[in-house]
């Protein structure tokens, strides 16, 4: 059975993608995205054909099933993250 060897630093090569991944996950749980339109767009959103497309000062918004969760008001069909 032969050892693999590999010169010195290129264990590291998959280091930046996998960072650069994580920064784009950050970035995404932090904004608003567009949502799939239900009903009246919630505040800080305008209708974009079937969807509600956040404006620059939009709240993340989730789909309002029930009561909304804890830290977060009601717009509309939606849910608004309060801070």
């Amino acid at each position: 059975m032969a050892l693999e060897t590999r010169p010195r630093g290129q264990g590291f090569d998959i280091l930046g993608p996998m960072l650069a991944t994580l920064a784009i996950i950050l970035a995404l749980a932090t904004t608003s995205t567009p949502l799939v339109k239900a009903g009246s767009c919630p505040s800080g959103y305008v209708q974009s054909g079937a969807y509600c497309a956040p404006m620059a000062n939009a709240k993340p918004a989730i789909p309002k099933v029930g009561p909304c969760p804890t830290n977060r008001m009601q717009s509309g069909y939606y849910c608004l993250k309060m801070h």
